[in-house]
């Protein structure tokens, strides 16, 4: 179980059939505190990969649920996917662009609702 920065910037991801919305969409390099809800009526998922970091996956969220992974992010574009299988091949595929200074000695993930880190940059 990993921690919450004081300072992560909070992105609000709504997952529903078959979209992801992110709230804000461009972020500025530093910790990001992805809170991800499921609006939908379906179960979902949530993977970031992006430069310097391995994929960070959120396990299954259940419809009306959310879950927190905090993550620090270099500068560059990342992409978000749900990867329950078929979910992105529908449209449930985001990218994400954050500026500033890109990652150094490789971005890491922490969670509050069980996400854990992999190795790939695929949507899914």
């Amino acid at each position: 179980m990993g921690h919450r920065s004081a300072h992560a910037t909070k992105v609000s991801v709504t997952e529903t059939e078959y979209k992801i919305a992110v709230s804000p969409a461009t972020l500025t390099a530093g910790t990001v505190a992805f809170v991800v809800h499921d609006k939908g009526k379906l179960t979902h998922a949530l993977d970031i990969s992006g430069p310097g970091l391995a994929t960070v996956r959120v396990p299954t969220i259940a419809p009306g649920k959310t879950r927190t992974v905090t993550v620090k992010l270099g500068g560059g574009t990342f992409k978000l996917w749900c990867p329950i299988p078929g979910h992105a091949a529908l449209g449930m595929t985001r990218s994400l662009s954050v500026t500033g200074a890109a990652a150094s000695g490789g971005a890491r993930g922490t969670s509050t609702g069980g996400a854990t880190t992999g190795s790939g940059d695929a949507w899914g």
